[in-house]
């Protein structure tokens, strides 16, 4: 499930990436600012998404110890 939103969030970026780079016209600022905020956005998501899978892998292979209960 995480492998397949991280290889949809990759093929995005490379639609997006691949429409920009077919235009030919002259970047202005606010669109470099706005190609910037994509990978910046599409790079949080891959991080979070990957870190949510070594979370959930390690705590599936070290569960916490059983909790005491009573004297």
């Amino acid at each position: 499930m995480i492998q397949g939103c991280i290889i949809a969030v990759v093929l995005a970026s490379l639609a997006l990436c691949w429409r920009n780079h077919q235009r030919g016209a002259t970047v202005t600022r606010l669109e470099a600012f706005r190609t910037k905020m994509k990978i910046l956005f599409l790079v949080l998501a891959v991080c979070s998404l990957c870190s949510k899978a070594i979370v959930h892998t390690y705590r599936h292979f070290n569960p916490p110890p059983p909790p005491i209960i009573g004297p």
